[in-house]
This record gives structure tokens, sequence and C-alpha cells, in this order.
């Protein structure tokens, strides 16, 4: 597949200052695609930014606010309003994990706003732009959360669930169009989300890398509607669909209390 006549000449990442997000700039810069680059730090993107144009010979766009921000959203598609994006990756998302009442009601809020409400006004703006083409790619950060319920993750579990869902039902609805939608489920993986998840350290777990999470990404992108990183993972989803709903409560409840750290 030609990456840069199919999802180009322009790629959308948000969340690009690290983790999957920037992972996904520099594999996307490698496939020819220029990159816009979206997050809070604007001296990660810089450097980042620098370095997929100096090895891949792409043009970037580094623009740095907040998304969850007044107006954010509108202010991202007036500075990109002379691209042609032809690949929106919602990657931007944060988790919070506890107990429901332990966590600040403030925080669940923004990371509902940031985890769902910015992918749905992003693809609001990018995918009609996209249709008028008849070419395109949307791709939504889910997660293995995504699956069941997630006791002590339980606000994120649901707004990856809603990723989840958004993304397999637009694969749905316009790919015969020419548009291709993905989620990506990636388990645990080695980034800042258990820092700011307030969660321990993976011990035990064997954890993903981002290059490997994003190169299983953009291989599935046009051929299924949602991808599920790792067979371990996998398994445990297929697993959990069999067992009685009370019961897969009840064991990601045992996997994920004592792995808090409020």
């Amino acid at each position: 597949m030609r990456w840069r006549e199919k999802y180009g000449p322009w790629a959308l990442v948000t969340g690009a200052s690290a983790g999957l997000g920037a992972e996904f700039v520099r594999q996307l810069a490698a496939r020819g695609l220029n990159v816009v680059l979206i997050a809070r730090r604007e001296q990660q993107m810089a450097a980042l930014a620098e370095g997929v144009r100096r090895i891949h010979g792409v043009e970037t766009r580094i623009v740095p606010l907040d998304l969850t921000g007044p107006d954010a959203c509108r202010r991202v598609g007036d500075q990109t309003g002379d691209l042609e994006i032809g690949l929106l990756v919602n990657n931007a998302g944060f988790g919070l994990s506890g107990a429901y009442t332990d966590l600040d009601p403030d925080r669940m809020v923004n990371m509902t706003v940031l985890n769902c409400v910015v992918p749905v006004l992003l693809t609001n703006h990018y995918l009609p732009l996209m249709l008028d083409r008849g070419r395109g790619g949307l791709i939504f950060l889910a997660s293995t959360a995504a699956y069941q319920a997630t006791p002590y993750l339980g606000v994120y579990g649901a707004t990856k669930a809603f990723n989840l869902l958004m993304g397999e039902s637009l694969w749905k609805e316009y790919r015969a169009r020419g548009i291709d939608s993905l989620a990506l489920s990636p388990g645990y993986t080695k980034t800042e989300f258990a820092s700011v998840a307030q969660m321990k350290d993976a011990s035990g777990i064997r954890e993903a890398t981002p290059p490997a999470v994003v190169a299983l990404a953009l291989r599935k992108l046009g051929r299924k509607p949602s991808v599920i990183h790792g067979r371990v993972n996998k398994m445990l989803n297929f697993t959990g669909r069999l067992l009685p709903r009370r019961i897969a409560i009840a064991v990601a409840s045992a996997m994920l209390k004592g792995r808090t750290r409020l």
C-alpha cells in the first residue's frame, strides 16, 4: 500500500510528545507522511519533529496546546486549515486509578473530555474532508481495559470502551467510501501511563514497547475494525467473553486493586 496516496500527505497525531504518540510520529514519517504534532510539551515535540525531518525528509508542524482547553479543537482545525490531513490518530489521553470516591472529580472530568470528547470533535472536523476526497484513515486509542468493567480504573476503562466502539462503528459506516477506521487496544506498555495514573510499576507483567504496538496498528489499519496487542491480552479478552459478567468483573478487580498507589 502506498501510504502517502492513501493516508497522506499529512497525518495528525494527538498526544505526540511522548509514548505511543511520539512513536506514531516516527513510524508515519518513515512511511513518507508529513506529520502535525499536537500536545502540551512544545520542547519535546520540537526535538521529535526535527529528528523525523532530518531522518525521513518529511515536513512537520507543531501545535502546542492543551486539547481540553476552551476552543482547543477549533484552534487545531484553524491551524491546519491549509493542510490535507489524510490520517487522524486520536492518541491523546491519560488514566486515573483508585476507588472512584478517592479520585479528584475535576481530574476525572478532564480525563473524560480528553479521552472521549476530543476524538469526537476532531473526527467531526476531519472526517467530512476525508469523505470529500474519498480516502483517509482514523485511529482511536482504546485499551484492553475497554472489554470489561475495570474496578479501580472504572472511568478510564469506560472512556476506552467509548473509543473501541466508536472506532469499530466508523469502520463499518465508512469503509465502502474509502475511509479506514481502527480501534487499537494495547495492554501494559512502557509509557508514562502508569506514573500519570498513579499505578504501581508493572512488576511481573511483560510490558509491550511502543514500537511494537504502533507497528501492529499500522499493519492492521484498513484490514480490521479493531486490534488487541499481544497474545496474552487476546487470550484474556477471549476468556473474559466466556465468563459470566460478575466473574469477569471480579477477576478484573483482583488484578487492578493492588496496583493503585492511592
